[in-house]
């Protein structure tokens, strides 16, 4: 058992470090043949360019020995970064077509990602991405995926209208399979290293609790005994609002979705996949699945996603048939998977947003009593409460003499007129 851990814990590197030592001896041969090329057309291949493959051939080196040799270190973010700056000068190459220029940013964004993952997880330089980057670190490899798939779409493109002769066509794709898939491979698995280094082959995003009730006749209780004890919890793969029921976040307004999947050029149409493979594990007669495991089988193997879409509409047609809806998606789904890949997906958002906002059928609504309306009670008598009468005011009479006397003295001291003699006598005999 423990030899089995070990192995896995160093997959998730040497995977990377081979690929990124592959890719570091295809470009070696790059490096050959630009020097070569210099001594031809040297207007288009010239010093510059030169020092920049040393230096992504230099990057691809360094990742390869840290990798290989698990040296945890920032210096790793160095080298990513040093790649990242290379596929920014070539998306700021002039004369560049659309779909090589899109691939490009797309390329130029996933080892940005990298990076900053790299100087996340690896130091103390960005602590505040670290929970952003544990959560996203298969993006960088998504990006990279997506740009294939553009160039990919802009070969056939150049080839259906005669632009390109099927031979170079080959060759060309060859190229892309082999150039993009390394880049793919060490972004995929690096990004694993750095998220769960003695962990799984490839880490999954935490498990939510699924709760569960107590065993039949036990009871709540602390340590077995008295008391309340909070119910027991099982990990599963992906959390659901209840048991048959999606989550409200599942809902997804249908024009947001199309726009989403024809221009971010397949990058949501993978964020989809893992959301929907997530929230639907709320089937209650299905197995849970997941979604990282569904996400990279539907990038990484060939004619995989039309086996998800069947499986998944599936699951739809029975959270619809709970909710009361008329649904048979799983069929129409798998036929249009093979001809048009965008439909389904829109289809299927399309039914689960009816499945969030629609309240379950009433036969399926728990049974509860009705309430009798509560009558006001009576409040108990009290008896009234005598109140003390209210002292008599002691007579002044002494005391108004006093002050009399001496407003007296006062006056036959000739300190105050006779007038006011009076007045202040009057006023304190309340006369």
């Amino acid at each position: 058992m423990t030899k089995m851990v070990q192995k896995n814990t160093i997959s998730n590197n040497v995977i990377g470090g081979i690929a990124a030592a592959v890719a570091a001896v295809f470009t070696l041969k790059t490096v050959v043949d630009y020097i070569q090329s210099m001594e031809y057309l040297p207007e288009y291949y010239t010093v510059g360019g030169l020092l920049w493959n040393l230096l992504t051939l230099a990057a691809l080196a360094f990742l390869a020995v840290m990798l290989l040799m698990r040296k945890r270190s920032a210096l790793i973010a160095v080298g990513f970064g040093v790649m990242a700056v290379g596929e920014l000068r070539a998306l700021l190459t002039p004369h560049l077509s659309f779909a090589n220029r899109l691939a490009e940013l797309l390329m130029t964004l996933a080892l940005v990602g990298i990076t900053l993952m790299a100087a996340a997880l690896l130091s103390n330089a960005l602590p505040a991405l670290r929970d952003t980057a544990r959560k996203a670190w298969f993006v960088p490899a998504v990006c990279v995926v997506a740009a294939a798939a553009l160039m990919f779409l802009s070969y056939v493109w150049d080839l259906i209208f005669g632009w390109f002769e099927f031979g170079l066509f080959l060759r060309l794709l060859f190229t892309l399979i082999i150039s993009y898939g390394l880049v793919a491979a060490i972004l995929l698995f690096s990004a694993a290293w750095f998220t769960a280094p003695e962990g799984q082959l490839l880490p999954t995003l935490p498990k939510a609790p699924v709760r569960t009730a107590p065993a039949a006749g036990a009871s709540y209780g602390t340590g077995g005994t008295a008391g309340y004890q909070g119910p027991s919890y099982n990990p599963g793969p992906a959390p659901s609002a209840a048991p048959g029921e999606l989550e409200p976040e599942t809902y997804c307004k249908l024009s947001t979705h199309v726009l989403l999947l024809i221009f971010t050029f397949g990058i949501w149409y993978f964020i989809w996949i893992y959301r929907t493979t997530r929230r639907l594990n709320c089937v209650a007669d299905e197995p849970p699945r997941d979604p990282v495991k569904k996400l990279l089988l539907c990038m990484f193997v060939p004619f995989y996603g039309i086996y998800w879409i069947y499986k998944s509409a599936q699951r739809i047609d029975k959270l619809a048939a709970a909710k009361g809806i008329s649904s048979d998606l799983s069929t129409l789904c798998l036929i249009l998977a093979i001809f048009v890949g965008i439909i389904p997906p829109i289809l299927m958002q399309d039914k689960l947003n009816a499945i969030v906002v629609t309240k379950a059928p009433m036969g399926d609504m728990p049974f509860s009593p009705p309430q009798q309306p509560q009558q006001p009670q009576a409040a108990p008598y009290q008896p009234p409460v005598q109140t003390p009468p209210r002292p008599q005011a002691a007579p002044v009479v002494q005391d108004a003499a006093d002050e009399i006397r001496k407003y007296k003295e006062l006056l036959d001291m000739g300190a105050i007129t006779q007038e006011e003699f009076d007045a202040k006598k009057r006023q304190l005999l309340g006369l």
